[in-house]
């Protein structure tokens, strides 16, 4: 027999689930009637998220070689932003693979640049703005950065 601990994930009993589920049809009705265009992707987006962890979306079937017994696995949507059991994942996958295969195995120190309000919404905003922001910011560091060894 699999592992009994195994348990579904049940998006459609989340607020956020129904939230969407509900409001979905008539938001996209209402953008339309005022002219605005939902893109592509965020159509896209949704439409995966509602049917994610639903078996009639696609599944993996699970079978156990010793007792012969069979679980099935809904596909997940794997939509960005969005899912939060599917982003959940994605980050405790990225941060593993950060952690075993990137970062080195040195020291490592970690800078927070925080900006006041409206110069992070106007770095945002302005294409290519938020790279020479960074590269002052660290011009301004100067010889205050620690070099490796130093605490």
């Amino acid at each position: 027999m699999l592992t009994p601990a195994y348990q579904p994930r049940q998006p459609r009993q989340t607020a956020l689930w129904q939230t969407i589920a509900r409001d979905w049809t008539g938001f996209r009705r209402s953008a339309g009637e005022d002219g605005r265009h939902i893109p592509a992707f965020v159509q896209t987006g949704v439409r995966r998220f509602l049917s994610c962890g639903s078996l009639a979306s696609g599944f993996a079937r699970l079978r156990c070689g010793g007792c012969h017994d069979e679980l099935l696995v809904a596909f997940s949507c794997k939509v960005r932003g969005l899912c939060p059991s599917c982003d959940g994942r994605r980050m405790a996958e990225q941060a593993a693979h950060l952690v075993d295969e990137v970062i080195p195995a040195v020291p490592v120190r970690q800078w927070v640049l925080s900006l006041p309000f409206w110069v992070g919404v106007g770095t945002a905003r302005v294409r290519g703005a938020a790279g020479p922001a960074a590269a002052c910011w660290a011009r301004g560091l100067g010889d205050r950065r620690p070099t490796t060894g130093q605490r």
